[in-house]
């Protein structure tokens, strides 16, 4: 491991010619001959003040969110290969003054380990998981440069182009692709310039071969699953053609069919790349894959028109490859008659400029709804809070937002519907699938629901079993109506809504851990109206506003009694329990004021709002628990909340992986 070592390996005059080089180059733009620093630096000035990169910068900039970076640590090869290696080091780095990151090809570290204090001063200069560090964006770096010459680096005090990163030294090494050859990440060990080790260059080699050796077995894994899960969509589509694709386009496993309808040569198939067989397809293949969204085109061949699907392959959390499903025109049309004949198409009631209030809590949730609405790989979202904190209200807004919006918006109250029909309202039924069925087939709120948004509420109320289902159409999208086993293939983007219990549920085994993160790819924390004091009386003058109106009645005011009632009081039935008040109140109320006399019993016997901060004194003595309530309280940002507990972010990243 890193031994530390003082002597620097290049001698006070060579040290005070590349200072010398930067000052002259930064001042004039230029470099006198005798000065010029190595080429690879050099190259690296004159592209960065072409780009326009100020030398002066103190501070690289966030490009990644902390869910984005908890999906690359889960989902992605780099991710799941490079952090368990990173994490071998760990401990044996904290005895010394380095810190190593783990990013990805454009240069976006994502993870560190290290020296606590190292860590903490780098922060200074965002060199941690969020921050951009290709050359591109802050100039010849340990990362970016590896990035961008292809091969390992060393890059030191005032050879790093911005003056922020001149007391840092960086040794690093790309990351290749085992299949490809191609770059896809860094790994980077940087350490004060003062305390330059000979070893840590080697260590840097070592840990991006150890990643790669570990990208390999990955992929290997991945293709052998991707395979088999190819091998049963070819059993399930006997009438269509299929082809199943790896990561890279590549061709794996395919039907006859699939042949025939593409007008292709069997002899050039297999392991061929279909973005060199049919061009037209590679960009809409490389979206599905990249966005885990389906999509459609029309392929025209040498005898006919083909309308191809193109469906991601997802195992849990990672999309392996792509599949391309040749619908035969005739077997789709012998559908029709189960289709449902209601032509209506339910569209979004609500949009976020219906949602009041001006809280920090209410304002955070906004604005993460908004990144989902716009979000462009349409992920699943989860929102959870209590009961009447205004959950579908933010799924409607989200829909209304989306590129979805010209599409259905379908809710599902799961709670409400009996056990035993929930799976047909849910998948729909074919003809004589039970007694009391449809004698035409009905669909169900999946197929109502194509390319558009299906809302499905209380889902920690669902059985395991539908559960399991449930998982299995979220991964293939595609359901099986009850009574028929020819899958149909539908187009959705889900919104789930649970309340607070669904992470105790997880704990205790009553929600299945795999459809959780499923669903939980962007979580909505929705605050309760106790936490949002300052909106109480905005929303409450809002609906009374509006039950006046439609009653036709004169507004009502509320007293400075009645408002300080309200504040105080805990409201456990949220927004929905505040609009019966004042509902209530309009239909009661004789005169133009609200007073005390008017306010419920419960309202009057205050139980004031408890805002004592978490607080903690000792790693060892912090639980789970406690870090789960300090990402509620932050809206799940892990550097807030590894902030107010005291500790490393690695250690909530650990303890969610454990979770």
């Amino acid at each position: 491991m890193l031994q530390e070592n003082n002597n620097h390996p290049l001698d006070i005059k060579s040290d005070l010619h590349i200072v010398r080089a930067w000052e002259s180059f930064t001042d004039c733009g230029e470099v006198n001959s005798s000065l010029t620093p190595r080429r690879v630096i050099h190259n690296g000035w004159l592209k960065s003040r072409e780009l326009g990169i100020r030398p002066d910068i103190q501070r690289a900039k966030t490009v990644i969110s902390e869910n984005e970076i908890e999906e690359k640590i889960r989902t992605e090869n780099l991710g799941r290969a490079g952090v368990p290696v990173l994490e071998e080091l760990s401990d044996c780095l904290e005895d010394t003054q380095h810190v190593v990151v783990l990013a990805d090809s454009a240069g976006r570290i994502f993870y560190s380990v290290g020296h606590r204090q190292i860590q903490d001063k780098l922060e200074n200069i965002n060199f941690r998981p969020g921050g951009a560090w290709s050359e591109q964006s802050v100039g010849p770096n340990g990362v970016g440069t590896p990035l961008s010459i292809g091969r390992p680096e060393i890059v030191m005090g005032h050879e790093h182009y911005c003056q922020g990163w001149h007391p840092w030294v960086c040794y690093g090494a790309p990351i290749l692709d085992p299949t490809t050859q191609k770059i896809i990440g860094a790994v980077d060990i940087t350490g004060p310039v003062k305390n330059v080790n000979g070893e840590a260059m080697a260590l840097a080699l070592s840990v991006a071969k150890s990643v790669q050796s570990g990208v390999s077995i990955l992929q290997f894994q991945r293709r052998e699953i991707l395979r088999e899960l190819g091998k049963e969509k070819i059993k399930n589509w006997p009438s269509d053609g299929v082809m199943i694709l790896d990561e890279n386009g590549s061709i794996i496993e395919y039907n006859t069919k699939s042949i025939k309808q593409l007008n292709l040569d069997p002899s050039a198939f297999l392991n061929n790349s279909i973005s060199q067989l049919i061009p037209s397809m590679s960009e809409s293949v490389q979206k599905s894959f990249n966005h885990k969204r389906q999509m459609e085109l029309n392929i025209q061949t040498e005898n006919q028109s083909v309308k191809v699907h193109i469906k991601p392959v997802v195992n849990g959390d990672q999309c392996l490859g792509t599949a391309l499903i040749m619908t035969d025109p005739n077997r789709a049309s012998t559908t029709k008659k189960y289709t449902n004949p209601c032509s209506i198409r339910p569209q979004s009631r609500y949009t976020f400029e219906n949602i009041k209030g001006k809280s920090e809590k209410i304002n955070n949730t906004i604005r993460i709804a908004k990144a989902a609405a716009y979000d462009p790989s349409e992920n699943n979202v989860l929102l959870y809070g209590e009961t009447g904190t205004g959950k579908e209200l933010i799924a409607h807004s989200i829909h209304s937002e989306s590129a979805r919006k010209d599409g259905p918006f379908i809710a599902v109250n799961c709670a409400a519907l009996p056990r035993d029909l929930i799976e047909s309202e849910l998948f729909g039924y074919v003809a004589g699938a039970f007694t009391g069925a449809n004698r035409h087939g009905l669909k169900g709120k999946f197929e109502l629901a194509h390319n558009g948004t299906l809302f499905l509420d209380e889902i920690n109320s669902m059985s395991m079993d539908l559960q399991a289902k449930l998982l299995r159409v979220l991964d293939s999208m595609e359901i099986n109506r009850v009574g028929s086993v020819e899958p149909v293939l539908v187009n959705v983007r889900v919104i789930a809504a649970a309340s607070e219990t669904i992470h105790s549920a997880v704990e205790n085994n009553l929600f299945r851990l795999d459809l959780f993160h499923r669903l939980n790819v962007l979580e909505i924390p929705i605050p309760k109206l106790s936490e949002r004091e300052n909106d109480i009386i905005e929303l409450a003058n809002e609906f009374i506003q509006n039950e006046c109106r439609s009653t036709g009645r004169e507004n009502l005011k509320l007293s400075s009694e009645v408002i300080e009632l309200m504040k105080n009081y805990h409201w456990p039935g949220n927004i929905r329990e505040l609009n019966n008040v004042c509902v209530r109140w309009v239909l009661s109320v004789s005169g133009n004021t609200v007073n005390c006399a008017d306010v419920p019993e419960r309202l009057s016997k205050t139980n004031v709002i408890n805002h004592q901060p978490i607080g903690v004194d000792n790693l060892r003595m912090i639980s789970d628990e406690l870090i789960k309530q300090t990402l509620i309280k932050t809206g799940n940002n892990v550097s807030k909340a590894a902030r107010i507990l005291g500790i490393d972010r690695t250690t909530i990243y650990r303890r969610r992986r454990v979770w």
